[in-house]
């Protein structure tokens, strides 16, 4: 058996039927002798750009161990489902973890030390200081030759 993984977009007002969708697709995956290993619905967010004229979907992902034929039905299953704003599935690498976009990231500073952004003065875009009497720098006449 091969790992999947498919991740679906509900409908907004669909959203509330997420978990009848979850198990639906669990039953046509588990029919086509595969198994689920993790269901992770990562809630509403922002869609990159309108579909069906809707600004955010419901987004959920299935990570599954299966055959291509199980792969075909659920697709197909997801096709006739009303609700579903897109899908996509992908054939997974089982060494490599999923990570929910909701979970915190490290950033590791990736500059090196001798780049000169790293040692930036932060009051650079500061406005320039206008200098008084007292505190104007001193002109040093040339010795006369």
């Amino acid at each position: 058996m091969i790992l999947y993984e498919t991740l679906f977009v509900v409908h907004p007002e669909k959203g509330p039927r997420m978990k009848e969708f979850i198990e639906k697709f669990k039953k046509v995956i588990e029919g086509q002798d595969g198994t689920v290993t993790a269901v992770d619905v990562w809630g509403a967010r922002d869609l990159a750009y309108r579909i069906e004229k809707q600004a955010r979907g419901f987004y959920t992902l299935l990570r599954y161990q299966a055959t291509g034929k199980a792969v075909d039905e659920l697709e197909r299953n997801i096709r006739l489902t009303d609700g579903i704003l897109r899908y996509l599935t992908v054939r997974a690498d089982e060494s490599t973890p999923t990570v929910s976009p909701s979970t915190p990231r490290y950033v590791e500073d990736t500059r090196r030390n001798d780049d000169p952004r790293r040692n930036e003065d932060p009051r650079r875009n500061e406005e320039p200081r206008r200098h008084t009497e007292e505190s104007a720098p001193k002109v040093v006449e040339p010795p006369a030759e």
